[in-house]
């Protein structure tokens, strides 16, 4: 005796179309009722002669429930992120009143006899076996001293740390801008990058995180920070 497989009728196929629909179908619990009520429809329907494929039900099931997981796990994680970034919103606003180096041309004044109004500051981002420091006037007048076997990270000098300047010694009455060039005995030129001391007198709050008030100096994001005093 043959045997006819049991085929789903026009209506039933209409309802089935409803109620697969009836999710947005972008979650992944939208996913999963879709699947599922696929799945014993298929089940209903299916020829005898020809079941279906357990091993493939059960692997498109744990498809489904890892993707059910992985959506979870993004949603906490977005929630922790915005926890994170409000915290370091309201961690921000103690650096106020703080001195911070970011990046940006020194300037020192040979005219006073403080430290502070000598010191300079660089970050390297390798080692080097020389480092030119050029003091430049406002008359574009250059005198160049070295400083030798700096390892990477940010290092402070004042200009008593310099000596024997090229082509003299500077005149002691004046104000300078400090740059750098790093070099290495093989030719390479690590990165370098110059830093100032700013003051940090306000914090703005934005969707894309906190941002320092530096007054004169302009303004600084938390990530372009070096240091903070």
């Amino acid at each position: 005796m043959a045997v006819t497989p049991v085929m789903s009728s026009a209506p039933q196929a209409a309802k089935l179309s409803d109620s697969v629909t009836t999710g947005s179908g972008t979650s992944a619990a939208d996913l999963m009722n879709n699947f599922m009520t696929l799945l014993v429809a298929q089940m209903q329907n299916q020829d005898p002669t020809n079941p279906m494929d357990n091993n493939q039900m059960t692997s498109q099931l744990a498809q489904f429930n890892t993707a059910s997981g992985v959506e979870q796990l993004n949603s906490t994680l977005n929630s922790v992120g915005t926890l994170v970034s409000s915290m370091q919103q309201m961690n921000a606003a103690a650096w106020v009143g703080r001195k911070v180096m970011v990046e940006g041309a020194p300037v020192v004044d040979t005219r006073n006899s403080e430290d502070a109004s000598k010191a300079f500051a660089f970050s390297l981002e390798g080692d080097a076996d020389k480092v030119e420091v050029t003091l430049t006037d406002k008359e574009g007048n250059a005198w160049r001293a070295e400083l030798h076997n700096l390892k990477a990270g940010i290092h402070h000098f004042t200009l008593d740390d310099l000596g024997d300047f090229q082509p003299a010694e500077p005149p002691a009455d004046a104000t300078y801008s400090v740059s750098f060039a790093a070099s290495t005995s093989s030719g390479d030129a690590p990165g370098i990058v110059a830093l100032k001391e700013a003051k940090v007198d306000s914090v703005a709050f934005s969707s894309t995180g906190s941002v320092l008030q530096l007054g004169i100096d302009g303004s600084a994001t938390l990530g372009q920070v070096y240091e903070i005093e």
